[in-house]
């Protein structure tokens, strides 16, 4: 889950129309008693992670893996999951051009493309390093996740 704050701490100002308005038929903000079979992964003081069955999916012709989604206070904000290989991240990318445009490249040690960010609501990430031949990509619904981050930072903060 350290990933999943490393994400947005990164500026992208890439604009893209009709990004997801959720995922897996989960829209933003969403408890999660609208996701049947839900299954808890993982819990911390911030959020809570689920996920159905195996936790595998398809994503257009690409098969994904350990897919998780996220909650806080029983808001949905959070989707990721993994692929492996080189032929999966060229085929998410194809994927993820075809529904949102042109992405603006990430700047890291591994290949990486973002969409939305800035002043919009959604942020997604592809992320794939040749190094280990594994990737991941991640929706994130920043309103929710920006509520995350200030409580994250008052709980951080000592006491006066």
């Amino acid at each position: 889950m350290k990933k999943l704050f490393f994400l947005i701490l990164m500026p992208v100002f890439a604009f893209a129309a009709d990004l997801p308005a959720g995922f897996d038929g989960l829209r933003w903000a969403e408890p999660v008693a609208s996701m049947p079979g839900a299954m808890k992964l993982a819990e911390t003081s911030l959020f809570k992670c689920y996920r159905r069955g195996e936790g595998t999916a398809q994503l257009g012709d690409t098969p994904v893996n350990n897919l998780r989604m996220c909650f806080s206070e029983d808001r949905f904000y959070f989707a990721q999951m993994e692929f492996g290989g080189e032929k999966d991240f060229a085929a998410l990318l194809a994927y993820a051009k075809s529904q949102w445009g042109e992405p603006k490249p990430v700047q890291r040690s591994s290949e990486a493309y973002a969409w939305g960010g800035g002043s919009e609501k959604i942020y997604v990430e592809l992320e794939f390093s040749k190094l280990d031949d594994r990737g991941t990509l991640a929706y994130v619904y920043l309103p929710i996740f920006r509520e995350t981050q200030e409580t994250s930072r008052r709980d951080r903060k000592p006491a006066q």
